[in-house]
């Protein structure tokens, strides 16, 4: 929970999400492809808090995805890894976090059709959605 916390420190300092923001996690620290459908067992959902992890997962993989879409431009799509970021999200965006799903779609359109606003506006959607309202809730929570 601490990369995804990390990570989500970075987005709220930036104000949304931007370029490289992944960079400040260790790789080995958390492979959003194994959390993003991750279950807690029941005896540990008061110390480990699943949604967040599999909410991180997805934030994490749009990150790099919006990174490869700025990297690569018109050849995103021709790249291995932005093909496998797009599986993830498009199998498991619908339970955990459906405006990946939308993104997902527009982005497997290809650069020439893609609508750069309309995913700006999507991904600021998804920053305000699930790592402000985290720390709304982080910080709610901590009042007495």
């Amino acid at each position: 929970m601490a990369a995804v916390l990390l990570l989500y420190y970075h987005l709220a300092r930036e104000g949304g999400i931007t370029n490289d923001q992944t960079v400040y996690l260790s790789q080995g620290d958390f492979d959003p492809f194994a959390f993003i459908d991750v279950e807690v067992e029941a005896e540990q959902r008061h110390e480990i808090d699943g949604s967040l992890l599999r909410e991180g997962a997805m934030v994490h993989l749009l990150c790099d995805l919006n990174d490869l879409i700025g990297e690569f431009e018109d050849d995103y799509l021709l790249q291995p890894f932005t093909r496998r970021i797009l599986d993830a999200l498009t199998r498991n965006a619908a339970v955990v976090m459906p405006e990946a799903l939308a993104i997902a779609e527009e982005v497997s359109l290809g650069e020439k059709l893609l609508d750069h606003a309309s995913l700006r506006a999507k991904l600021d959607a998804v920053h305000s959605r699930y790592v402000v309202r985290r720390f709304k809730e982080l910080a709610a929570s901590g009042k007495s």
